[in-house]
């Protein structure tokens, strides 16, 4: 047998295994695509499922009529609103923040009212915010921790999203009002009105931001603040060399680091724009909050801060939302 034969074989078997290893690589590949694929969609359906509310458990009725808002605190952190319970004269408080999908009572605030009645963690009742009835035998409850100091006013819950859905409502900041389940668009809206998404019972707005058209969330829980966002986001936007206020909030039954500095960018709306004089990141909030915010592509969150020169009105009906002086 010559040396030709052998460096023939040889030239073959190489090509043989080179044609081999080809093949291992591309089912190497298409086995690590699709284990990608089925993350990503994995991902998807997980992040889908965790931020989707429950049915909505309210029974709203009547229209509310303006309801004084009532802040707490100098730099306006908690936005009020008083509720009455039928034959009870006591004034009590919940929060109405946007960023929460439900309306809850709090455990340890609820404990001797007696016009709510507790089942298997759920509440019954009915109360009344303005002229607005709102019930229901499956309300919410968040467990707080026992405290023994005495506050001025009665906090007992908070009013979320779920007062928003399908409904039109009017927050006035400059007035200091609230009006729930309007039956028309006040007129001062008319031709003032753009689209908006209400995803997941999240407010988010689209808005143009140093050129770029941005997403925004809406939270009214995120009271003492203008622009919420993250740390990159937030060395980009805020003004060189600013000072940097550092402080501890609370939120819910978490301690938050708040990072604040200076701004001078605006938000451009379809027919209005505002201003951004100060802009704030978080440190504190759970990763699936942050992956929240990031999986839907926001910039981040708008606080009552930004709008207190303002009128919003919500409809939820229409998907349609405006911002006037």
């Amino acid at each position: 047998m010559s040396y030709h034969f052998y460096d023939k074989f040889g030239f073959k078997n190489r090509i043989l295994q080179k044609n081999w290893t080809m093949k291992l690589f591309k089912k190497l590949a298409l086995g690590f695509l699709a284990l990608l694929v089925l993350i990503l969609v994995g991902g998807y359906i997980y992040f889908d499922r965790k931020f989707t509310p429950e049915d909505n458990y309210l029974t709203i009725k009547n229209e509310s009529g303006n309801i004084p808002i009532t802040w707490l605190g100098n730099d306006k952190n908690v936005l009020l609103l008083p509720i009455h319970f039928s034959g009870n004269p006591e004034t009590y408080y919940l929060q109405f923040d946007t960023g929460s999908p439900y309306t809850v009572f709090y455990s340890n605030s609820i404990k001797n009212i007696r016009e709510i009645s507790i089942n298997n963690d759920k509440a019954k009742t009915s109360f009344i915010v303005g002229n607005t009835e709102i019930s229901s035998n499956q309300f919410k409850i968040f467990k707080t921790k026992k405290t023994d100091k005495k506050d001025s006013i009665q906090i007992i819950g908070t009013i979320g999203a779920d007062i928003l859905e399908n409904r039109k409502t009017l927050i006035n900041f400059k007035e200091n009002k609230v009006a729930f389940n309007l039956n028309q668009v006040p007129w001062e809206f008319r031709n003032q009105l753009f689209d908006f998404k209400f995803k997941k019972r999240k407010i988010i707005i689209n808005g143009i931001l140093k050129g770029e058209e941005r997403k925004f969330l809406y939270d009214s829980g995120t009271s003492a603040y203008e622009l919420l966002t993250y740390k990159e986001e937030w060395q980009k936007l805020k003004s060189p060399y600013s000072k940097i206020d550092i402080e501890k909030e609370q939120s819910w039954n978490d301690v938050l680091t708040t990072y604040t500095a200076d701004c001078n960018e605006r938000i451009y709306f379809k027919n209005q724009s505002v201003s951004v004089k100060q802009i704030t990141y978080v440190e504190g909030f759970s990763n699936a909050q942050f992956s929240m915010m990031k999986f839907s592509g926001m910039t981040g969150m708008l606080g009552n801060k930004i709008f207190l020169n303002n009128s919003i009105l919500i409809d939820c009906a229409e998907n349609k939302i405006g911002i006037i002086d």
